[in-house]
């Protein structure tokens, strides 16, 4: 393992899980590009996160946190795994049930592993509106045309929301009562879809409602910028807000309404991100994109952005 840092950066499994079937081969192809500390993500799978266990336990990675549902839940074929694919915000108390029985199990593999936080998609009512085809309206330049669809299909979404925000509020209680004593901290992540749970002003109503230590905010870059693009929220918003809340980040660059990007190419502005970083707060490079060079490089710059923020 490699040396500590002051602020490890940590990188999502994201990047390579889905090459791989053995998740000893995952880990070590990341640890050859000089990261220790890993996020396991969706894709996952039992066999691959008990291979993990065995390098956590000989001192060969650290975890530092898991995104929701990790292990893959069974059932659910890797091609189509995601933090969505059991729906936290279901008003079927069955379908409900199954969310949360599968989140639980999430939290317990955190607290084994020794990782700080597990981040959660809380679900959606449903789109209403094509986002898609408001990023391509702004990508021919008619950014008012992109606005106003936003516009209407949130204002649709008021109408039919509330008996998934109470489903929501539900599961993140009884998650939240599940991960009391283990260490394990709950983060309710920025949606890139902005007609998912919660909203920028739904995560004070979460927050009230779910009065609990172990529940916090998790701020993803990428995602955040989307909203910004579409007119719904700024980075700003959700960190001038909940920024005394936050547990950690995904970051990732933005580029033309696409995330997933290397931090060394994009639009987002990580020196003002970066002045909200505590000195606990779970820092994950979540990238899709690029080439190994360009992951190290991330790592690199974000190590840099970090270690001076706040310099004058």
């Amino acid at each position: 393992m490699t040396t500590d840092t002051p602020h490890p950066i940590s990188i999502s499994t994201a990047w390579n899980a889905m090459k791989h079937t053995s998740g000893r081969e995952m880990a070590a192809e990341l640890l050859g590009l000089g990261f220790d500390t890993l996020e396991l993500d969706v894709h996952v799978t039992r066999k691959m996160i008990q291979e993990v266990r065995e390098m956590v336990s000989d001192g060969e990675v650290r975890i530092s946190s898991l995104h929701n549902y990790c292990p893959l839940p069974d059932g659910i074929p890797r091609e189509i795994a995601g933090g969505d694919a059991l729906m936290l915000s279901s008003p079927d108390p069955k379908a409900r049930r199954r969310a949360v029985d599968n989140a639980r199990t999430t939290v317990d593999w955190a607290a084994e592993l020794g990782a700080k936080a597990v981040v959660l998609h809380l679900g959606r009512p449903y789109l209403i509106a094509d986002q898609r085809t408001a990023l391509r309206l702004i990508e021919v330049g008619m950014t008012e045309q992109a606005v106003e669809l936003i516009r209407l299909g949130l204002a649709e979404r008021e109408t039919i929301k509330q008996p998934h925000l109470d489903s929501v509020i539900e599961s993140v209680r009884d998650l939240a009562d599940h991960a009391r004593g283990t260490g394990v901290r709950l983060g309710l992540e920025t949606r890139y879809y902005c007609f998912e749970f919660p909203t920028c002003d739904e995560l004070a109503v979460i927050f009230d409602a779910v009065d609990s230590p172990e529940v916090g905010y998790w701020h993803d870059t990428g995602h955040a910028y989307v909203q910004e693009i579409l007119g719904v929220a700024t980075q700003r918003d959700f960190l001038s807000r909940y920024g005394d809340r936050l547990i950690g980040m995904h970051l990732h660059n933005g580029i033309d309404g696409s995330d997933h990007w290397p931090i060394t190419r994009g639009e987002i502005g990580f020196e003002e991100i970066v002045r909200y970083v505590q000195d606990d707060t779970v820092l994950v490079l979540e990238i899709h994109k690029g080439d190994d060079t360009e992951l190290v490089r991330s790592r690199e710059l974000m190590e840099r952005l970090v270690a001076d923020r706040g310099a004058s």
